[in-house]
Protein backbone atom coordinates (compact mmCIF):
# COMPACT_ATOMS: atom_id res chain seq x y z
CA UNK A 1 0.00 0.00 0.00
CA UNK A 2 1.37 3.36 -0.97
CA UNK A 3 1.93 6.34 1.62
CA UNK A 4 -1.02 7.90 -0.41
CA UNK A 5 -3.26 5.13 0.00
CA UNK A 6 -2.36 4.13 3.47
CA UNK A 7 -3.02 7.92 5.03
CA UNK A 8 -6.41 7.41 2.51
CA UNK A 9 -7.15 4.21 4.32
CA UNK A 10 -6.44 5.69 8.04
CA UNK A 11 -8.82 8.73 7.47
CA UNK A 12 -11.53 6.34 6.31
CA UNK A 13 -11.25 4.06 9.32
CA UNK A 14 -10.91 7.23 11.67
CA UNK A 15 -14.33 8.40 10.01
CA UNK A 16 -15.87 5.18 10.32
CA UNK A 17 -14.79 4.90 14.35
CA UNK A 18 -16.29 8.53 15.09
CA UNK A 19 -19.25 7.88 13.58
CA UNK A 20 -20.40 4.94 15.17
CA UNK A 21 -19.14 6.89 18.54
CA UNK A 22 -21.14 9.66 17.35
CA UNK A 23 -24.19 7.03 16.68
CA UNK A 24 -23.80 5.52 20.06
CA UNK A 25 -23.58 8.67 21.83
CA UNK A 26 -26.25 10.37 20.31
CA UNK A 27 -28.73 11.60 23.08
CA UNK A 28 -31.99 12.13 20.72
CA UNK A 29 -31.70 9.55 19.28
CA UNK A 30 -35.08 8.54 18.47
CA UNK A 31 -34.44 4.48 18.15
CA UNK A 32 -32.33 4.20 21.06
CA UNK A 33 -35.39 6.85 22.99
CA UNK A 34 -38.20 4.33 22.09
CA UNK A 35 -35.91 1.43 23.38
CA UNK A 36 -34.65 2.87 26.48
CA UNK A 37 -39.04 3.77 27.26
CA UNK A 38 -39.73 0.61 26.33
CA UNK A 39 -37.34 -1.24 28.92
CA UNK A 40 -38.70 1.29 31.21
CA UNK A 41 -41.96 0.25 30.57
CA UNK A 42 -41.37 -3.50 30.75
CA UNK A 43 -39.95 -3.16 33.81
CA UNK A 44 -42.36 -1.26 35.46
CA UNK A 45 -44.87 -3.79 34.50
CA UNK A 46 -43.02 -6.47 36.42
CA UNK A 47 -42.81 -4.06 39.13
CA UNK A 48 -46.63 -3.95 39.67
CA UNK A 49 -47.26 -7.75 38.99
CA UNK A 50 -43.84 -8.48 41.86
CA UNK A 51 -45.84 -6.33 44.56
CA UNK A 52 -49.44 -8.17 44.01
CA UNK A 53 -47.17 -11.32 43.90
CA UNK A 54 -45.54 -10.75 47.21
CA UNK A 55 -42.48 -11.30 45.34
CA UNK A 56 -40.24 -9.23 47.29
CA UNK A 57 -36.72 -10.68 45.79
CA UNK A 58 -37.86 -9.15 42.64
CA UNK A 59 -38.96 -6.11 43.69
CA UNK A 60 -35.38 -5.44 45.12
CA UNK A 61 -33.97 -6.55 41.27
CA UNK A 62 -36.34 -4.80 39.67
CA UNK A 63 -35.54 -1.85 41.17
CA UNK A 64 -31.88 -1.90 41.00
CA UNK A 65 -32.64 -2.75 37.05
CA UNK A 66 -34.28 1.03 37.13
CA UNK A 67 -30.91 2.48 36.12
CA UNK A 68 -29.13 4.73 35.32
CA UNK A 69 -31.61 7.20 35.83
CA UNK A 70 -32.46 9.29 32.28
CA UNK A 71 -31.57 12.67 31.57
CA UNK A 72 -34.68 14.03 30.75
CA UNK A 73 -36.13 15.37 33.51
CA UNK A 74 -40.16 14.41 32.76
CA UNK A 75 -39.16 10.59 32.43
CA UNK A 76 -36.13 10.35 35.16
CA UNK A 77 -38.61 11.95 37.30
CA UNK A 78 -41.33 8.67 36.46
CA UNK A 79 -38.53 6.26 36.82
CA UNK A 80 -37.38 7.33 40.18
CA UNK A 81 -40.95 6.77 41.17
CA UNK A 82 -41.30 3.45 39.97
CA UNK A 83 -37.82 2.73 41.89
CA UNK A 84 -39.46 4.34 45.04
CA UNK A 85 -43.03 2.12 44.29
CA UNK A 86 -40.72 -1.02 44.45
CA UNK A 87 -39.16 -0.85 47.80
CA UNK A 88 -42.21 0.76 49.23
CA UNK A 89 -44.07 -2.03 48.51
CA UNK A 90 -41.68 -4.13 48.99
CA UNK A 91 -41.28 -3.35 52.87
CA UNK A 92 -45.94 -3.35 53.00
CA UNK A 93 -45.44 -6.90 51.93
CA UNK A 94 -42.39 -7.47 54.21
CA UNK A 95 -44.52 -6.68 56.99
CA UNK A 96 -47.12 -9.61 55.69
CA UNK A 97 -44.39 -12.41 56.46
CA UNK A 98 -43.68 -14.01 59.53
CA UNK A 99 -41.13 -13.37 61.02
CA UNK A 100 -41.25 -9.73 60.10
CA UNK A 101 -37.86 -9.14 57.94
CA UNK A 102 -35.30 -7.22 59.08
CA UNK A 103 -34.60 -4.98 56.51
CA UNK A 104 -38.08 -3.02 56.06
CA UNK A 105 -36.24 0.50 57.63
CA UNK A 106 -33.53 -0.04 54.84
CA UNK A 107 -36.46 -0.49 52.03
CA UNK A 108 -38.60 2.66 53.64
CA UNK A 109 -35.67 4.67 54.05
CA UNK A 110 -34.24 4.34 50.19
CA UNK A 111 -37.94 4.80 49.19
CA UNK A 112 -38.40 8.24 50.31
CA UNK A 113 -34.77 8.65 48.76
CA UNK A 114 -36.00 7.64 45.66
CA UNK A 115 -39.40 9.47 45.97
CA UNK A 116 -38.23 12.73 46.94
CA UNK A 117 -35.44 12.76 44.17
CA UNK A 118 -38.92 12.24 41.55
CA UNK A 119 -40.35 15.48 42.73
CA UNK A 120 -37.01 17.36 42.49
CA UNK A 121 -36.74 16.34 38.72
CA UNK A 122 -40.85 17.30 38.17
CA UNK A 123 -42.33 19.58 41.08
CA UNK A 124 -45.46 19.39 39.89
CA UNK A 125 -45.64 15.73 40.39
CA UNK A 126 -47.72 14.64 42.90
CA UNK A 127 -47.83 10.57 43.18
CA UNK A 128 -43.96 10.53 44.76
CA UNK A 129 -45.18 13.12 47.13
CA UNK A 130 -47.94 10.47 48.22
CA UNK A 131 -45.56 7.45 48.38
CA UNK A 132 -42.82 9.53 50.47
CA UNK A 133 -45.55 10.45 52.87
CA UNK A 134 -47.08 6.33 53.04
CA UNK A 135 -43.52 5.41 53.52
CA UNK A 136 -42.25 7.97 56.63
CA UNK A 137 -45.39 6.55 57.94
CA UNK A 138 -44.32 3.32 58.10
CA UNK A 139 -41.39 4.18 59.49
CA UNK A 140 -42.67 6.07 62.31
CA UNK A 141 -44.31 2.73 62.76
CA UNK A 142 -41.35 0.91 62.50
CA UNK A 143 -40.05 3.60 65.41
CA UNK A 144 -42.81 4.17 67.76
CA UNK A 145 -40.34 3.31 70.64
CA UNK A 146 -38.56 6.78 69.80
CA UNK A 147 -40.57 10.08 69.78
CA UNK A 148 -37.83 11.86 69.22
CA UNK A 149 -37.54 9.91 65.74
CA UNK A 150 -41.16 9.87 65.21
CA UNK A 151 -41.58 13.97 65.27
CA UNK A 152 -38.40 13.99 62.85
CA UNK A 153 -40.39 11.79 60.60
CA UNK A 154 -43.16 13.13 61.41
CA UNK A 155 -42.56 16.39 60.31
CA UNK A 156 -41.39 15.45 57.24
CA UNK A 157 -44.15 13.18 56.30
CA UNK A 158 -46.87 15.52 57.19
CA UNK A 159 -45.82 18.53 54.64
CA UNK A 160 -45.97 15.70 51.84
CA UNK A 161 -49.18 15.03 52.13
CA UNK A 162 -50.51 18.29 53.22
CA UNK A 163 -49.08 19.64 49.23
CA UNK A 164 -50.49 16.71 47.88
CA UNK A 165 -54.00 17.23 49.07
CA UNK A 166 -53.87 21.04 48.35
CA UNK A 167 -52.84 19.66 44.94
CA UNK A 168 -55.15 16.84 44.48
CA UNK A 169 -57.56 16.29 46.86
CA UNK A 170 -59.43 13.82 44.72
CA UNK A 171 -55.88 11.61 44.07
CA UNK A 172 -57.30 8.21 44.78
CA UNK A 173 -54.02 6.86 45.51
CA UNK A 174 -53.79 9.37 47.84
CA UNK A 175 -57.11 8.52 49.30
CA UNK A 176 -55.99 4.68 49.76
CA UNK A 177 -52.84 6.39 51.86
CA UNK A 178 -55.03 9.20 53.97
CA UNK A 179 -57.15 5.87 54.98
CA UNK A 180 -55.20 4.32 57.55
CA UNK A 181 -54.29 7.41 59.25
CA UNK A 182 -58.47 8.07 59.52
CA UNK A 183 -58.85 4.99 60.69
CA UNK A 184 -56.22 5.51 63.66
CA UNK A 185 -57.72 9.03 64.44
CA UNK A 186 -60.10 10.00 66.90
CA UNK A 187 -63.63 11.39 65.85
CA UNK A 188 -63.21 14.87 67.38
CA UNK A 189 -60.16 15.09 64.75
CA UNK A 190 -62.01 14.08 61.56
CA UNK A 191 -61.27 10.01 61.89
CA UNK A 192 -62.51 7.10 62.30
CA UNK A 193 -63.96 3.81 61.41
CA UNK A 194 -66.47 5.31 59.44
CA UNK A 195 -64.58 7.89 57.39
CA UNK A 196 -61.65 5.93 56.54
CA UNK A 197 -64.37 3.49 54.96
CA UNK A 198 -65.73 6.73 53.32
CA UNK A 199 -62.44 8.22 51.33
CA UNK A 200 -61.82 4.27 50.25
CA UNK A 201 -65.57 4.72 48.69
CA UNK A 202 -64.56 7.85 47.40
CA UNK A 203 -61.44 7.26 45.98
CA UNK A 204 -63.19 3.82 44.36
CA UNK A 205 -65.86 6.33 42.42
CA UNK A 206 -63.11 8.85 40.92
CA UNK A 207 -60.61 6.24 40.05
CA UNK A 208 -63.27 3.71 38.42
CA UNK A 209 -64.65 7.63 36.58
CA UNK A 210 -61.32 8.25 35.48
CA UNK A 211 -60.02 4.54 34.17
CA UNK A 212 -59.87 5.51 31.05
CA UNK A 213 -58.01 8.75 30.71
CA UNK A 214 -54.36 7.12 31.62
CA UNK A 215 -52.87 6.82 28.35
CA UNK A 216 -49.45 6.62 29.69
CA UNK A 217 -48.32 3.37 31.25
CA UNK A 218 -45.51 5.07 32.89
CA UNK A 219 -48.15 7.37 34.69
CA UNK A 220 -49.47 5.93 38.08
CA UNK A 221 -53.41 4.24 37.37
CA UNK A 222 -53.12 1.93 40.41
CA UNK A 223 -56.12 2.53 43.11
CA UNK A 224 -58.72 0.25 42.63
CA UNK A 225 -57.83 -2.88 43.67
CA UNK A 226 -56.01 -1.48 46.60
CA UNK A 227 -59.25 0.26 47.47
CA UNK A 228 -61.20 -2.98 47.49
CA UNK A 229 -58.87 -4.46 49.41
CA UNK A 230 -58.78 -1.84 52.16
CA UNK A 231 -62.66 -1.93 52.18
CA UNK A 232 -62.48 -5.54 52.44
CA UNK A 233 -60.02 -5.38 55.88
CA UNK A 234 -61.81 -2.30 56.77
CA UNK A 235 -65.13 -4.32 57.14
CA UNK A 236 -63.43 -7.32 58.52
CA UNK A 237 -61.66 -5.09 61.51
CA UNK A 238 -64.59 -2.59 62.39
CA UNK A 239 -66.27 -2.48 65.49
CA UNK A 240 -68.65 -3.76 64.37
CA UNK A 241 -67.58 -6.49 61.25
CA UNK A 242 -69.66 -6.72 58.20
CA UNK A 243 -68.44 -10.28 57.11
CA UNK A 244 -70.76 -10.25 54.24
CA UNK A 245 -69.11 -6.95 52.67
CA UNK A 246 -65.85 -7.51 53.18
CA UNK A 247 -66.13 -10.94 51.93
CA UNK A 248 -67.42 -8.90 48.20
CA UNK A 249 -64.89 -6.65 48.67
CA UNK A 250 -62.16 -8.91 48.73
CA UNK A 251 -64.12 -11.34 45.66
CA UNK A 252 -63.85 -7.93 43.63
CA UNK A 253 -60.22 -7.62 44.45
CA UNK A 254 -59.62 -10.75 43.16
CA UNK A 255 -61.62 -10.52 40.24
CA UNK A 256 -59.18 -7.86 38.81
CA UNK A 257 -56.09 -9.30 40.16
CA UNK A 258 -56.20 -13.36 41.02
CA UNK A 259 -52.84 -13.67 41.21
CA UNK A 260 -52.58 -10.88 44.79
CA UNK A 261 -51.23 -12.96 47.27
CA UNK A 262 -52.07 -11.16 50.18
CA UNK A 263 -55.95 -11.15 49.56
CA UNK A 264 -56.04 -14.59 47.81
CA UNK A 265 -53.81 -16.08 50.72
CA UNK A 266 -54.30 -13.89 53.81
CA UNK A 267 -56.93 -11.60 53.73
CA UNK A 268 -59.42 -14.13 52.64
CA UNK A 269 -58.47 -16.64 54.78
CA UNK A 270 -59.06 -13.87 57.54
CA UNK A 271 -62.50 -13.81 56.48
CA UNK A 272 -63.83 -17.08 56.48
CA UNK A 273 -62.14 -17.92 60.14
CA UNK A 274 -64.14 -14.89 61.14
CA UNK A 275 -67.28 -16.32 59.67
CA UNK A 276 -66.97 -19.19 61.04
CA UNK A 277 -65.96 -18.24 64.83
CA UNK A 278 -68.86 -16.15 64.05
CA UNK A 279 -71.08 -18.95 63.44
CA UNK A 280 -72.12 -19.30 66.77
CA UNK A 281 -73.79 -15.61 67.83
CA UNK A 282 -75.93 -15.66 64.70
CA UNK A 283 -79.08 -16.78 66.87
CA UNK A 284 -77.99 -13.46 69.33
CA UNK A 285 -76.17 -10.47 67.91
CA UNK A 286 -77.64 -10.46 64.11
CA UNK A 287 -81.11 -11.60 64.78
CA UNK A 288 -80.89 -8.18 66.94
CA UNK A 289 -80.23 -5.94 63.84
CA UNK A 290 -82.81 -8.19 62.00
CA UNK A 291 -85.41 -7.07 64.01
CA UNK A 292 -84.14 -3.66 64.31
CA UNK A 293 -82.66 -2.54 60.75
CA UNK A 294 -81.83 1.06 61.77
CA UNK A 295 -80.23 -0.49 65.17
CA UNK A 296 -76.73 0.10 65.90
CA UNK A 297 -75.41 -3.55 66.66
CA UNK A 298 -74.27 -4.21 70.22
CA UNK A 299 -70.44 -3.83 70.81
CA UNK A 300 -69.24 -5.33 73.91
CA UNK A 301 -65.20 -4.68 75.36
CA UNK A 302 -63.75 -7.15 77.66
CA UNK A 303 -60.99 -5.48 80.51
CA UNK A 304 -59.06 -7.55 82.44
CA UNK A 305 -58.04 -5.53 85.16
CA UNK A 306 -54.52 -6.79 86.70
CA UNK A 307 -52.48 -5.76 89.81
CA UNK A 308 -49.50 -3.59 88.75
CA UNK A 309 -45.89 -4.50 89.91
CA UNK A 310 -45.68 -0.99 91.42
CA UNK A 311 -49.34 -0.89 93.05
CA UNK A 312 -48.79 1.03 96.28
CA UNK A 313 -49.33 -0.66 99.72
CA UNK A 314 -52.08 0.60 101.55
CA UNK A 315 -53.28 0.54 105.17
CA UNK A 316 -56.22 -1.92 106.10
CA UNK A 317 -58.47 1.57 106.58
CA UNK A 318 -57.44 3.22 103.50
CA UNK A 319 -57.11 -0.35 101.24
CA UNK A 320 -60.90 -0.61 102.44
CA UNK A 321 -62.64 2.90 101.48
CA UNK A 322 -61.04 2.74 97.99
CA UNK A 323 -62.86 -0.61 97.74
CA UNK A 324 -66.23 0.89 98.47
CA UNK A 325 -65.35 3.40 96.25
CA UNK A 326 -64.58 1.01 94.00
CA UNK A 327 -67.87 -1.24 94.15
CA UNK A 328 -69.63 2.41 94.43
CA UNK A 329 -68.23 2.86 90.85
CA UNK A 330 -69.66 -0.48 89.56
CA UNK A 331 -73.11 0.23 90.78
CA UNK A 332 -72.77 3.36 89.06
CA UNK A 333 -71.85 2.40 85.51
CA UNK A 334 -74.52 -0.89 85.73
CA UNK A 335 -77.10 1.56 86.37
CA UNK A 336 -75.75 3.79 83.46
CA UNK A 337 -75.65 0.91 81.46
CA UNK A 338 -72.11 1.22 80.08
CA UNK A 339 -71.17 -2.02 82.62
CA UNK A 340 -72.93 -5.26 81.64
CA UNK A 341 -70.64 -8.20 83.70
CA UNK A 342 -68.23 -7.58 86.66
CA UNK A 343 -66.50 -9.79 88.80
CA UNK A 344 -63.25 -10.96 90.91
CA UNK A 345 -60.91 -13.51 89.90
CA UNK A 346 -61.06 -15.89 93.03
CA UNK A 347 -57.03 -17.11 92.49
CA UNK A 348 -54.20 -15.22 93.77
CA UNK A 349 -53.02 -13.64 90.70
CA UNK A 350 -52.04 -10.44 89.16
CA UNK A 351 -55.19 -11.37 87.54
CA UNK A 352 -57.51 -9.47 89.65
CA UNK A 353 -61.13 -9.18 87.85
CA UNK A 354 -62.83 -8.43 84.93
CA UNK A 355 -65.29 -5.42 83.50
CA UNK A 356 -67.19 -6.14 80.30
CA UNK A 357 -68.69 -3.03 78.81
CA UNK A 358 -71.31 -2.54 75.99
CA UNK A 359 -69.78 0.80 74.43
CA UNK A 360 -69.17 2.36 71.22
CA UNK A 361 -65.01 1.68 70.79
CA UNK A 362 -62.58 0.81 72.42
CA UNK A 363 -61.34 4.08 73.58
CA UNK A 364 -64.20 5.18 75.18
CA UNK A 365 -64.46 1.69 77.48
CA UNK A 366 -60.35 2.88 78.34
CA UNK A 367 -61.56 5.74 79.67
CA UNK A 368 -64.60 4.41 81.42
CA UNK A 369 -62.13 2.11 83.25
CA UNK A 370 -59.42 4.51 84.10
CA UNK A 371 -61.98 6.54 85.85
CA UNK A 372 -62.36 3.38 88.59
CA UNK A 373 -61.07 4.91 91.46
CA UNK A 374 -58.85 1.72 91.52
CA UNK A 375 -57.65 2.09 88.57
CA UNK A 376 -56.65 6.20 89.04
CA UNK A 377 -54.91 4.75 92.46
CA UNK A 378 -52.50 2.67 90.90
CA UNK A 379 -53.96 0.01 92.84
CA UNK A 380 -55.21 -1.84 89.34
CA UNK A 381 -54.44 -1.11 85.65
CA UNK A 382 -57.36 -1.74 82.76
CA UNK A 383 -56.43 -3.74 80.15
CA UNK A 384 -58.97 -3.28 77.17
CA UNK A 385 -59.55 -6.06 74.32
CA UNK A 386 -62.30 -6.13 72.09
CA UNK A 387 -64.45 -6.37 70.61
CA UNK A 388 -65.77 -9.36 72.28
CA UNK A 389 -67.86 -11.22 69.88
CA UNK A 390 -70.35 -12.63 71.81
CA UNK A 391 -74.10 -13.36 71.59
CA UNK A 392 -76.31 -10.54 73.77
CA UNK A 393 -78.63 -12.93 74.86
CA UNK A 394 -76.25 -14.78 77.07
CA UNK A 395 -76.18 -11.74 79.37
CA UNK A 396 -78.95 -10.46 81.87
CA UNK A 397 -80.12 -8.45 84.70
CA UNK A 398 -78.82 -9.80 88.61
CA UNK A 399 -81.52 -11.03 90.00
CA UNK A 400 -82.99 -9.80 93.09
CA UNK A 401 -82.14 -10.05 96.04
CA UNK A 402 -78.79 -10.18 94.93
CA UNK A 403 -76.56 -13.01 95.20
CA UNK A 404 -73.22 -14.52 93.91
CA UNK A 405 -71.47 -17.54 92.13
CA UNK A 406 -68.57 -19.10 90.88
CA UNK A 407 -67.65 -19.70 87.22
CA UNK A 408 -64.81 -20.89 85.24
CA UNK A 409 -62.73 -18.14 83.23
CA UNK A 410 -60.75 -19.44 80.39
CA UNK A 411 -58.61 -16.74 78.51
CA UNK A 412 -57.32 -18.23 74.84
CA UNK A 413 -54.26 -17.20 73.59
CA UNK A 414 -52.26 -17.98 70.79
CA UNK A 415 -50.59 -21.31 70.86
CA UNK A 416 -47.65 -22.56 69.29
CA UNK A 417 -49.24 -23.38 65.91
CA UNK A 418 -51.03 -20.31 65.80
CA UNK A 419 -51.37 -19.06 61.86
CA UNK A 420 -54.83 -17.53 60.15
CA UNK A 421 -52.92 -18.32 56.87
CA UNK A 422 -52.54 -21.94 57.27
CA UNK A 423 -54.92 -24.04 54.40
CA UNK A 424 -56.68 -25.81 57.74
CA UNK A 425 -57.21 -23.01 59.81
CA UNK A 426 -60.70 -22.28 58.46
CA UNK A 427 -61.44 -26.03 59.05
CA UNK A 428 -60.38 -26.15 62.99
CA UNK A 429 -62.45 -22.93 63.39
CA UNK A 430 -65.56 -24.39 62.35
CA UNK A 431 -64.79 -27.32 63.95
CA UNK A 432 -64.17 -25.10 67.05
CA UNK A 433 -67.65 -23.47 66.37
CA UNK A 434 -69.58 -26.70 66.53
CA UNK A 435 -67.63 -27.23 70.26
CA UNK A 436 -68.99 -24.63 71.58
CA UNK A 437 -72.07 -24.92 69.93
CA UNK A 438 -72.49 -28.37 72.06
CA UNK A 439 -70.84 -26.87 75.31
CA UNK A 440 -73.54 -24.29 75.37
CA UNK A 441 -76.12 -27.11 74.62
CA UNK A 442 -74.87 -29.11 77.19
CA UNK A 443 -74.81 -26.67 80.14
CA UNK A 444 -71.18 -26.32 80.52
CA UNK A 445 -70.42 -22.82 79.13
CA UNK A 446 -72.33 -19.50 79.98
CA UNK A 447 -70.64 -17.34 77.02
CA UNK A 448 -67.83 -17.53 74.52
CA UNK A 449 -66.50 -15.27 72.07
CA UNK A 450 -63.36 -14.18 70.00
CA UNK A 451 -61.99 -10.91 69.06
CA UNK A 452 -60.99 -9.48 65.86
CA UNK A 453 -58.12 -10.41 63.68
CA UNK A 454 -57.59 -6.29 64.32
CA UNK A 455 -56.70 -7.32 67.87
CA UNK A 456 -53.07 -8.44 67.29
CA UNK A 457 -52.87 -9.53 71.01
CA UNK A 458 -51.73 -12.78 72.52
CA UNK A 459 -55.33 -12.84 74.18
CA UNK A 460 -57.48 -14.61 71.04
CA UNK A 461 -60.75 -15.34 73.09
CA UNK A 462 -62.26 -15.79 76.21
CA UNK A 463 -64.83 -18.53 77.64
CA UNK A 464 -66.74 -18.75 80.68
CA UNK A 465 -67.67 -22.41 82.11
CA UNK A 466 -70.45 -23.02 84.01
CA UNK A 467 -68.82 -26.09 85.58
CA UNK A 468 -65.06 -26.06 88.05
CA UNK A 469 -61.54 -25.52 87.07
CA UNK A 470 -61.10 -29.11 86.88
CA UNK A 471 -64.03 -30.37 84.76
CA UNK A 472 -63.21 -26.92 82.29
CA UNK A 473 -60.04 -28.35 81.85
CA UNK A 474 -60.67 -31.43 80.88
CA UNK A 475 -63.75 -30.06 78.54
CA UNK A 476 -60.92 -27.48 76.55
CA UNK A 477 -58.85 -30.53 75.74
CA UNK A 478 -61.48 -31.50 73.32
CA UNK A 479 -61.81 -28.11 71.77
CA UNK A 480 -60.02 -28.49 68.00
CA UNK A 481 -58.10 -25.23 68.32
CA UNK A 482 -56.43 -26.71 71.59
CA UNK A 483 -55.57 -30.44 69.91
CA UNK A 484 -53.77 -28.56 67.11
CA UNK A 485 -51.87 -25.89 68.80
CA UNK A 486 -54.08 -23.09 67.44
CA UNK A 487 -54.35 -22.03 71.26
CA UNK A 488 -53.84 -22.38 74.34
CA UNK A 489 -56.09 -22.09 77.51
CA UNK A 490 -54.96 -20.17 80.97
CA UNK A 491 -57.87 -21.08 83.70
CA UNK A 492 -58.97 -19.05 86.51
CA UNK A 493 -61.72 -19.14 89.09
CA UNK A 494 -64.09 -16.56 88.73
CA UNK A 495 -67.55 -15.47 90.05
CA UNK A 496 -69.95 -12.44 89.01
CA UNK A 497 -72.86 -11.88 90.25
CA UNK A 498 -76.06 -13.71 90.01
CA UNK A 499 -78.52 -14.29 87.20
CA UNK A 500 -76.08 -12.39 84.73
CA UNK A 501 -75.19 -15.23 83.06
CA UNK A 502 -76.24 -18.78 82.79
CA UNK A 503 -76.30 -20.20 86.35
CA UNK A 504 -72.67 -21.27 87.71
CA UNK A 505 -71.47 -22.89 90.94
CA UNK A 506 -72.67 -21.90 94.36
CA UNK A 507 -69.87 -19.84 96.01
CA UNK A 508 -66.92 -21.66 97.75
Amino acid sequence: MSARNSRAFLFMLTAIVLSAAATELRPADKIGFKYSRDSIIRIVTQIQRADYEGDRPALKRLHDELAPIPEDNKLASRVLYWRGFALWRRAINGFNESPTPTDLEEDLTQAVTDFNDAVARDLAFVEPKIGAGSSLGYLMYLNKKDPTRVQELFQQSSPLLKEAMATAPDNPRLLWVLGPIRWSSPPERGGGQDKAIEIYNKGLEVVRDHKRDVVDPLEPSWGEPELLMSLAWSNLNRTAPDLKAAEQYAEAALKLVPYWHYVRDILMPQIRAAQANALPVVGGAFAQTQNQPNAKPAQYFFVLLNRPANAPHLSNEAGEKLQADHMANIRKMTAEHKLVIAGPFMDDTVLRGVFVFQADSAVQVQEWADSDPAVKAGHLSAEVHGPWLIDPSTIHNPVEPPGFEQYTLVLMKRGEHWNPNAPEFIDVMMQHSAFVNRMTEQGNLAIAGSFPFSDQGELRGVAIFRVGAEQTAKLTQDDPTIRTGLLKTEIHPWGTGKGVLASGQPMQ
